[in-house]
């Protein structure tokens, strides 16, 4: 047994298993807010959630972008399958264009260079696909059709292959939208995401 897991560790570094991962326990964060009875979820995003933090603690502005304080698929949105989702984003930088595209999950070494609104999924993507300004916000509409993995992810030039993403899953069975942040994936000394 102990010589599988060792396996499935190395299988899973070397991005063979991506489906395996250690993550924490799923929780519902203040910005996600379900109903059950009408098979609705809202989720609040905001990228570069934590740009004030970390120039606070560093003095300095890093590359990391983020939503909500998470990117690189620290963490994982779940909703319900065919329940409504209404997405509110905002872009909280202070200098840069963002934007929200639900994506199919891409490997790092086939990221493309930007995202167009022929990438999104379902159609989900805030207009325009290259970024709105600061400080503004657009709403997303749609219904989460299909079972499966996707990313939210940023289209504007290299932010996805730069780690402007976070995981979206789509599951049969389940009662509510809740977030899994996958600390394994999330170095300590980063300012934590949007509780």
């Amino acid at each position: 047994m102990a010589r599988f897991a060792h396996l499935a560790l190395l299988a899973f570094a070397l991005g063979l298993l991506p489906q395996i991962a250690l993550a924490g326990e799923p929780f519902v964060p203040g910005w996600i807010k379900n109903d059950p009875a009408a098979k609705t979820v809202a989720i609040e995003i905001v990228a570069d959630w934590n740009q004030v933090e970390r120039y606070r603690r560093d003095n300095i502005r890093t590359d990391i972008i983020d939503f909500n304080g998470y990117w690189g698929g620290n963490l994982t949105i779940m909703v319900p399958a065919k329940w409504s989702v209404q997405i509110e984003f905002i872009n909280g930088s202070s200098s840069f264009r963002h934007s929200l595209m639900v994506t199919r999950v891409y490997a790092q070494s086939e990221m493309p260079v930007k995202l167009t609104a022929k990438d999104a999924i379902w159609g989900v993507y805030t207009d325009p696909p290259a970024g709105i300004k600061t400080n503004e916000m657009r709403q997303l509409n749609f219904v989460a059709q299909q079972a499966g993995n996707y990313f939210l992810a940023c289209a504007r030039q290299t932010h996805l292959m730069d780690g402007h993403w976070i995981g979206f899953e789509v599951r049969d069975n389940l009662e509510q939208a809740v977030a899994i942040v996958h600390d394994d994936k999330f170095p300590q000394e980063q300012p934590p995401g949007r509780p």
